[in-house]
C-alpha cells in the first residue's frame, strides 16, 4: 500500500477518536497511526506474530497505539467512533467482506466504518458497505485507490458469520467435516498439499503428533484417527482465529486428546516431546516461516521421531532440511514434494 497516505486525506475530516485500524500489513498500519497524530488508536490483528512485529515497529517510530489480537473483529467492544480498514489488493475477497460485516459490530452508533482500497476501480466495497450499513459514501476517484465510508445508524443487526464447510478423508478412514472462516489457511476446501502430506505420513497408534501451522485443524483431526485415543495431537498456529477454529473442528469431530497453542515464535513448545511433526508452510510467503518450522521440528522431536514437510519448492527446502537433520527422503505426490526427515 505505497499510496496509503494519499488516500487518508480524502477521509481525514470524517475520522473521530477512538479509532480502530482493522488488520493491514505492518508498515501501512504504522503509517496510518502516524497520520492519526496521537489520537486514541487500537490496531487489530488475527496473528500474534504480526501483532508483535507491529508493536516493535510502532516503538521504533515512537508512535503510541494499542495492539490487540482476537479470533474475530466483533470480539472487541462496540466503542469505536471510526474503524479504518486498509484493504490490500492481494487480500482475499471473502476476508474483505467478513471484515466489513464484523466491523459493523464494533462501530459505536453514529460512528463510521472506512475502507481504504488499493484498487482505483474497486467493485467490492460499495455493495458490501450498502448491504451491511444501508448506505455508502465514496470519495472521488483517485489513482492511489478508492475510499468508502458508512455511518452506523442507531439500532442493531444480527451477526452474520462468513463460513464454508468441507468434508475430507484420508484413505478408507471415515470422512470428517471442517468449518472454515475467511483469513484462515485453505478456506473452503482441503488443501492439496496437506492431502499429499497425509497420504505419505506414517502416523501410528499412540503417537504424539504436532500439527505445525494447523490452520483450521484439518490435518490434526485427520491424523487423530491414526494415533487414536492413546495418542495426542497438538495444534499450533500464530493465528488466534485459526486456533479457535481448530478447537471447534476438533470438538465437532470427536478429537478429545488434543492441545491447542497460539504462538508466533514456537519457543513455548516442549523439546523432545513429539513422535511426528507435520508441516505445510505457505510456500508463497516469506521463507522465514519454513525455516522456523524446520528448526522447531528438530527441537521438539523425540529420538527417531519423524518430520514431514510438504513443499512446492524442493530445490530451496531440501538443502535447509538436510542442513538441520542430515539425510532426508522425498516423495512426489499430487504435484508436491513431501520431504521426510528423522531426528
Amino acid at each position: 500500500m505505497k499510496h496509503l497516505l494519499d488516500l487518508f486525506p480524502l477521509v481525514e475530516r470524517h475520522v473521530a477518536p477512538p479509532v480502530l485500524i482493522a488488520l493491514g500489513p505492518v508498515w501501512p498500519v504504522t503509517q496510518l497511526v502516524a497520520a492519526l497524530k496521537g489520537v486514541e488508536t487500537t490496531c487489530f490483528q488475527f496473528d500474534v506474530y504480526q501483532a508483535a512485529r507491529l508493536r516493535e515497529k510502532l516503538t521504533q517510530e515512537n508512535l503510541t497505539a494499542e495492539v490487540v489480537t482476537a479470533a474475530d473483529l466483533w470480539d472487541l467492544p462496540p466503542r469505536f467512533q471510526t474503524v479504518l480498514f486498509p484493504a490490500t489488493a492481494h487480500s482475499d475477497r471473502e476476508l474483505k467482506l467478513d471484515i466489513v460485516e464484523q466491523g459493523y459490530h464494533v462501530v459505536a452508533p453514529g460512528g463510521r466504518f472506512v475502507t481504504l482500497s488499493e484498487y482505483e476501480r474497486d467493485t467490492t466495497f460499495a455493495p458490501a458497505h450498502k448491504k451491511v450499513f444501508g448506505k455508502c459514501s465514496e470519495a472521488p476517484r483517485n489513482k492511489a485507490g478508492s475510499v468508502f465510508w458508512s455511518v452506523r445508524e442507531p439500532g442493531d443487526r444480527p451477526r452474520r458469520r462468513h463460513r464454508m464447510t468441507y468434508h475430507a478423508k484420508i484413505g478408507d478412514r471415515p470422512s470428517l467435516s471442517f468449518e472454515t472462516w475467511p483469513g484462515t489457511f485453505s478456506y473452503g476446501r482441503m488443501d492439496d498439499g496437506s492431502r499429499a502430506m497425509l497420504e505419505v505420513a506414517d502416523v501410528r497408534a499412540g503417537d504424539k503428533v504436532l500439527d505445525l501451522g494447523c490452520g483450521a485443524g484439518a490435518v490434526g483431526c485427520l491424523v487423530s484417527q491414526q494415533c487414536g485415543p492413546t495418542g495426542r495431537v497438538t495444534f499450533v498456529d500464530s493465528s488466534v482465529r485459526a486456533v479457535k477454529l481448530a478447537e471447534l473442528n476438533a470438538a465437532a469431530n470427536g478429537v478429545t486428546n488434543a492441545k491447542f497453542i497460539t504462538s508466533g515464535t514456537l519457543t513455548d513448545l516442549p523439546p523432545g516431546e513429539f513422535d511426528v511433526v507435520l508441516a505445510n508452510p505457505p510456500y508463497f510467503a516469506d521463507s522465514e516461516v519454513g525455516r522456523l518450522f524446520i528448526a522447531t521440528a528438530r527441537e521438539v522431536l523425540r529420538p527417531n521421531g519423524r518430520f514431514y514437510f510438504v513443499t512446492k519448492m524442493p530445490v530451496v527446502t531440501i538443502p535447509e532440511i538436510v542442513e538441520t537433520f542430515g539425510s532426508v527422503e522425498s516423495v512426489e505426490n499430487r504435484g508436491y514434494t513431501v520431504v521426510i526427515a528423522r531426528a
